[in-house]
Order: C-alpha cells, then sequence, then structure tokens
C-alpha cells in the first residue's frame, strides 16, 4: 500500500485516478475546497481521505505536506481549462502557478518516491506539426501561460534537486465523469435524447486520448520515475481527429440518425489546423503507447454513459 495524495481529485480526469488507485488498495488523500462538488466520488468518498488546505497558503500546506508525508503525488488541480466559463485572471494564477508552486517546495522538504505534475498541451500555442517536448512553448491564452510557467518550475527543481518528478501533458482527453458542456458528453447527451448535437464546426481538430491510456501512462511513469525523472511527456495518440468525426462515431455506436447542426455554438478560442502530439519520446522512455483507438474508446465511454446519465441530469 502506498500513501497517495491527490489535488484535483473531485475534477473529472483526479476522479478516475481515485478509482483506480483505490482499486489498487494504496491510501488515497485528496486535497479539497469548501466549495468542492463530489458527485465523481460520491460512491467511494467514504474510502478516502478529505483533507480541507489551500494551496495557495504556502505555510499552511507546507505543514500539511510535513504531516502527511505522502509517497506518490499527482497534481491535476487546475482552473481556466474551459475557456468558456473559466476566465478569472486571479484564479487562474493562483491555482495553476502559485498553487503548483506551493506544493512543490512543500514536497521538496520531504522524501517521495513521485511527484507528477499535470500539464497541457495549452502550453505550446499553435504548431504547424506533431508537438514535441523540446518545442517552443508559444501559449495563446492565460491558462496556457500559467500551466507553461509552472512546468518549466518544477522541472527547474526536479532537476536542481534531483527530485523524482515529472510533467505529463495531456492533450485531449475523454471519458468517464467528463464535464458536461465538453464535446463528448454533450454528443451523447443529444443522441440519448434522439436529439441532434449543437457543435461549432465539423472541421475543428483534436488529439483525443482515452481516459484509461492516461492512466497507463501515468502508472508508467510512477513504475519508471527513476529512469524518467525531470521530463515531460506528450500524453496523446499521435493521431488528429476532427470534431465532426467524433461525432459521427457517436452517432453510429449510439444507433441515431439525427445530423449534428454546426455553427450553432461559437468556439471559445481559435481554431488551430493542427493539434496533434508526438509522442514517440514517452513510447520510447515509458514504453507506452495507447490502447484505444477513438472508436474504441467512445465505445466504452458511451457504454458508461448509458449506466452514468442520471448523474449528469
Amino acid at each position: 500500500m502506498k500513501k497517495v495524495l491527490i489535488t484535483g481529485g473531485t475534477g473529472f480526469i483526479g476522479s478516475n485516478f481515485v478509482n483506480k488507485f483505490l482499486e489498487l488498495g494504496d491510501e488515497v488523500n485528496l486535497i479539497v475546497r469548501p466549495e468542492s462538488n463530489f458527485w465523481r466520488i460520491e460512491s467511494v468518498k467514504s474510502k478516502t481521505k478529505l483533507h480541507l488546505v489551500d494551496l495557495t497558503n504556502a505555510e499552511e500546506i507546507e505543514r500539511f505536506i510535513g504531516n502527511l508525508r505522502p509517497q506518490i503525488i499527482l497534481h491535476f488541480a487546475t482552473y481556466g481549462a474551459y475557456q468558456g466559463r473559466e476566465q478569472d485572471i486571479k484564479k487562474t494564477i493562483d491555482t495553476n502557478l502559485l498553487g503548483m508552486i506551493n506544493l512543490v517546495n512543500a514536497c521538496s522538504k520531504i522524501s517521495f518516491d513521485c511527484f507528477i505534475n499535470t500539464g497541457s498541451s495549452s502550453e505550446y500555442g499553435t504548431k504547424d506539426k506533431p508537438m514535441n517536448e523540446n518545442d517552443l512553448l508559444e501559449p495563446n491564452n492565460l491558462y496556457g501561460v500559467t500551466k507553461a510557467a509552472a512546468t518549466i518550475y518544477c522541472q527547474s527543481l526536479a532537476k536542481k534537486m534531483e527530485l523524482p518528478l515529472v510533467t505529463m501533458r495531456p492533450f485531449s482527453v475523454y471519458g468517464y465523469f467528463e464535464e458536461a458542456g465538453r464535446l463528448v458528453p454533450e454528443v451523447i447527451k443529444a443522441y440519448f435524447k434522439d436529439e441532434p448535437p449543437s457543435l461549432g464546426t465539423p472541421s475543428s481538430v483534436r488529439d483525443f486520448v482515452f481516459v484509461e491510456d492516461v492512466i497507463d501512462a501515468y502508472l508508467k511513469a510512477i513504475e519508471n520515475i527513476h529512469k524518467v525523472k525531470s521530463n515531460i511527456f506528450n500524453i496523446g495518440t499521435g493521431v488528429q481527429s476532427k470534431i465532426g468525426d467524433v461525432a459521427e462515431i457517436v452517432g453510429k455506436i449510439a444507433g441515431s440518425k439525427k445530423e449534428p447542426v454546426y455553427s450553432a455554438i461559437k468556439p471559445n478560442q481559435h481554431e488551430p489546423k493542427n493539434w496533434l502530439a508526438d509522442i514517440s519520446k514517452a513510447r520510447k522512455m515509458l514504453d507506452w503507447s495507447p490502447k484505444h483507438s477513438l472508436q474504441e474508446g467512445l465505445i466504452k465511454t458511451v457504454s458508461w454513459f448509458k449506466e452514468n446519465i442520471y448523474l449528469y441530469q
């Protein structure tokens, strides 16, 4: 049994890791806020240890980490990824940068097995080729700026102090417990109601990666942390898909003949022509590659939504 600490454990990706580490038999500790919504982990909440800690308070987080002494730390707490509704400048900086700095500084004062910082593909900005970990970071929004700054700080401290720390940059993750309002949940919900999904443009592109594959990548990093520490890894599929592809696949899985209504929603950000990960580094150093095609991941996701659609009503 390992003592695991997860920030952002009530969110989409974090909650999937809560379930995974409980399944593995580990002690799962979550840093939560007074306003945290536990709907994703309600069924397993009693099996976790919840800690009301303010990541923006350096002294408070240092005391907490010193007392808990976690062995594995997974940092998912974030703000601003949903550009349409998360636009508080101070909260973006406090959560993504200040909170990250306080957490990693506190952890650097104890002995731990592994710290995984979760970055973002938004750190790269717009590129005309697959995004590589060595690319110049040119974020085009505040969210990307703060995530890039946090990554740089983490890597600098990790190299300086030889910490067992890596940064993962997930691309467009989808799967169980994804936020309502996002592409995949909204398309699925529309087809379940036998209604046409209202979408922006069919030609917008993403590198969609299934949450089970993301979990597998993180576990590989934990397993190999002393070989890969101080590194950054893209976590995607290396395959670029269109919004229209997702709608078409989900429609077929759901057995719907309704056609999406495009241009019904204004994009929240500039839509690039290229958005995909170069995952050659993760393949080589982590011996990891995604196991699910877009269709295979969406089949699992649609099946999960059929059983859990009540969570979104």
